[in-house]
């Protein structure tokens, strides 16, 4: 279950979330009413900007910087504060770590067919520890495993489904402690995007379908 529609309740309200999250979301409504309320500000919001400004084609360039952001590298910069905490970077240099997730050359093949790992360097605090963004594509499954040390993750895309049904999406954070095991799938719609730190091990239940 998501904790709170924060990260989304504008493209709610906008009509313009994908199915699989949009869905999600209904869900989630039909039960929270701190979100109901947010929902019906914003809402308002709309209709009287709807009211008070006249419609109007914006520029070309406007609406190719809007879609930069929505779409491009830049479509990051809001988690370059929480990623930065999660690997113990600095702003800036989480900043460009989330442009680079655009450089397809600086990607590498995941543990699992349908997956990439994109390699981390992380700061001192987080020394020994595997740290990477693992990109897993939709409806791809990675297979059960039981961690031999703490992992921690964190969505920045898409969403993730743990066999138990536990759904993560774009902000929520996903600890998994010594000697716990599950298995997840990637949901429908964009790639699942997850900031990873492995301490120590794992041990796979199932056999890796290995790209090689």
């Amino acid at each position: 279950m998501m904790a709170h529609l924060d990260d989304i309740l504008a493209e709610w309200v906008l009509e313009t979330l994908e199915p699989p999250a949009r869905e999600a979301a209904e869900r989630h409504l039909a039960d929270c009413a701190r979100c109901q309320g947010e929902v019906r500000r914003l809402s308002m919001a709309r209709d009287a900007l709807s009211v008070l400004t006249p419609p109007v084609e914006p520029p070309a360039s406007v609406l190719g910087a809007l879609m930069e952001r929505m779409e491009g590298p830049r479509r990051f910069e809001r988690f370059a504060e929480p990623v930065a905490s999660f690997f113990d970077l600095s702003r800036e240099h989480s900043l460009r770590m989330l442009e680079s997730l655009g450089d397809a050359s600086r990607w590498m093949p995941g543990p699992v067919e349908g997956s990439e790992l994109f390699p981390v360097e992380p700061g001192p605090a987080r020394e020994g520890m595997m740290a990477a963004v693992l990109r897993l594509h939709p409806g791809v499954r990675y297979p059960k495993h039981t961690h031999l040390g703490r992992e921690l993750n964190l969505v920045l895309e898409g969403g993730l489904r743990e066999d138990s049904g536990h759904e993560v999406w774009p902000g929520e954070a996903l600890e998994k402690t010594v000697g716990s095991a599950h298995g997840f799938s990637a949901l429908l719609g964009p790639a699942c995007l997850c900031a990873v730190l492995l301490e120590g091990a794992t041990e796979f239940e199932e056999a890796l379908a290995s790209p090689s």
